[in-house]
Order: structure tokens, then C-alpha cells, then sequence
């Protein structure tokens, strides 16, 4: 899962726990306000038909809720819900960039205030910690920089905060990337019984070049890039290239019919698991095609390798 999924079932669970915290505040009509208001921007009584509508009723939701919010603070600055409302700010942040509705112009409290807060509640503090550590992976994925930072925060987060309730997606990323930062370290270990029946096992393929293909029938981009895999098959596996396939499929069968009429000659592995496949999911493969080249000396030297895939294989043939 991307961590803009991520996001955004972080900014669903909070409003859930937001609203709910709000309702129960008897007697403080300025906070209900925006009790409601963020409710209606969740769960809109008219639902949008068009991508259009929805933008315009999410700029008129951030537009009464920026209003709420400055009125209820007027009237309570100390009151300890002002935490949850600053925490919704934040994780508004990209849809105020799609409605085009900017922040207002005042102090910013960030995810460190909140989790600073003696007045903030466990559960707000837990979900201040989750978008740090979310928003911090979406910045190592994009840089490319090292994760071992982000594994260390990911896991303080675990530690502090057990009982958040979306861990288990923290703790299924760290998991596979510390499974990925093993690749840099040492030779792809790859062993298994294709669909064929047949045993395979990467080790045995040292001193070649290896593609290793996650891959389905089902998804476009993939049969897309077909010819261009089995055109490089065709040209290089005579000088040392070769290919194995990690199947997303569910339907064996099909699978098998598939790889008969397209040619495809190589090792397949097939666990009928779909996006919960053993090896996709122990690298963190979170979409396909995910093509990576294995050099001779049996180390992952690119996990990026759609585009001059011919090329490239070539000259890994040639070191």
C-alpha cells in the first residue's frame, strides 16, 4: 500500500475518533460547530457526482471548518479538543491544495506540539506519531535516502504507541524494508517449486544475469511490457540471460494457459495469494509490474528495470 493510501486512512480513523470526541463535549456549542462540520466533510449528506462537485463541496467544508475552528478557539484557546482539531489541520493539508483553499494565516502547531502536549489525549498522540512516521517514509520513498532512520522512528512509534490501531501497516513496512536493505548486502536468496512442478533456486544461477518479473495476467502494464521481456529473452538468453517470474495470479489454470500461449519458458512462482504473495509481500512490492535485475555475481543491481530492459541486460552480460 502507498503511503498516500496510508494518509488517507489516517485522516478517515481521525475523523471517525474526532467527531466522536466532539459530540460528547455537552454545553460547548462552539466546538460541537466543529464537531459537525468536520462530520459533513467526512460523510457529506449529499453525495458529489462528479469529480468537480466533490472539489467545490470539500472547498466549502475547509471554508466552515477554518471559520469553526477560529471561533471555537476564541472562545476556549485552552480546551484540551483544540489538539484534535490542530491534528485534522494537518492531515488536511493536500486536500486544501486540490480545493485551493490555503491554510489561515496564524501560529502552526505541528505533530511535535501535539505529541508534547500533557493535555492531549493518548489517542491523538498516537495518531500525531503515525503521520510523523507516514509522512517521513513518503520522504525517504521519494529521496531514495536511507531507511534505516525511518526504521528507527517506525519502531520508537511501535514501542510508544502498541495499540494504534493502523501498526500493523507500520510494522509491514518496516519489515520489508529491512528485507530490501539485505539486498545491498549480500546475494538474492530465492528458492521454491514453480507452477511447473519443477525446483528452483537462484544460487544455482550465479555467473548469470537474472530478471526477476513480479508480475500478473490481470494487470495491463504488465502484458503491455511482455514482447519487450520476451524479446530480450529471445536475443540474450543464449549469452547468459535469464528470467524468473513471481505471479501475482490467483487462478493457477490461467496462469498456466497464459505462460503456454505466450511463450514464456522461464520458472514462474505461484503461491495463489494475489497482492498477499510470500515473496512480493516479504520485498515490499506494492505495485506491477516491479521488474529487478540480478547481476553474475547474484546481487540486486536495479529493482527499476522497465525501460531499456535489452540494454541494460546487455551490458550487465558484458562485465
Amino acid at each position: 500500500m502507498s503511503p498516500h493510501r496510508l494518509l488517507f486512512i489516517g485522516v478517515t480513523t481521525l475523523v471517525v475518533a474526532f467527531s466522536s470526541s466532539l459530540s460528547a463535549l455537552e454545553g460547548d456549542a462552539e466546538w460541537q460547530k466543529v464537531s459537525e462540520v468536520v462530520e459533513e466533510i467526512k460523510n457529506p449528506k449529499t453525495k458529489p457526482t462528479s469529480r468537480e462537485e466533490a472539489i467545490t463541496m470539500l472547498k466549502s467544508g475547509l471554508t466552515s471548518f477554518d471559520t469553526a475552528y477560529a471561533t471555537a478557539v476564541k472562545a476556549a484557546p485552552k480546551h484540551p479538543t483544540r489538539w484534535d482539531a490542530a491534528l485534522f489541520e494537518v492531515m488536511v493539508e493536500r486536500a486544501r491544495e486540490m480545493a485551493g483553499v490555503p491554510a489561515p494565516q496564524k501560529s502552526t502547531v505541528t505533530l511535535e506540539d501535539i505529541l508534547k502536549a500533557e493535555d492531549a489525549k493518548p489517542t491523538t498522540k498516537s495518531q500525531a506519531s503515525l503521520m510523523r512516521v507516514m509522512m517521513a517514509l513518503e520522504t525517504v520513498e521519494k529521496s531514495g535516502s536511507d531507511s534505516a532512520a525511518w526504521i528507527t522512528q517506525a519502531e520508537a512509534h511501535l514501542k510508544d504507541f502498541p495499540t494504534e490501531p493502523m501498526n500493523r501497516m507500520v510494522e509491514g513496512k518496516v519489515k520489508s524494508m529491512q528485507a530490501a536493505a539485505e539486498l545491498k548486502n549480500k546475494p538474492l536468496e530465492l528458492k521454491f517449486t514453480a507452477v511447473d512442478g519443477k525446483a528452483f533456486d537462484l544460487g544455482s544461477l550465479k555467473g548469470k544475469v537474472v530478471l526477476i518479473d513480479f508480475w500478473a495476467t490481470w494487470c495491463g502494464p504488465c502484458v503491455a511490457e511482455l514482447p519487450n521481456v520476451i524479446k530480450a529473452y529471445q536475443e540474450l538468453h543464449p549469452k547468459g540471460f535469464e528470467i524468473v517470474g513471481i505471479s501475482l495470479d490467483q487462478d493457477k489454470e490461467k496462469l498456466m494457459a497464459f505462460v503456454k500461449e505466450k511463450g514464456m519458458e522461464w520458472p514462474q512462482y505461484f503461491d495463489g495469494k494475489g497482492w498477499q504473495n510470500e515473496i512480493s509481500t516479504k520485498y515490499g512490492i506494492s505495485s506491477i509490474p516491479a521488474m529487478w535485475l540480478v547481476n553474475r555475481k547474484g546481487m540486486v543491481v536495479s529493482t527499476n528495470a522497465r525501460g531499456g530492459l535489452e540494454e541494460t541486460v546487455a551490458k550487465l552480460l558484458e562485465e
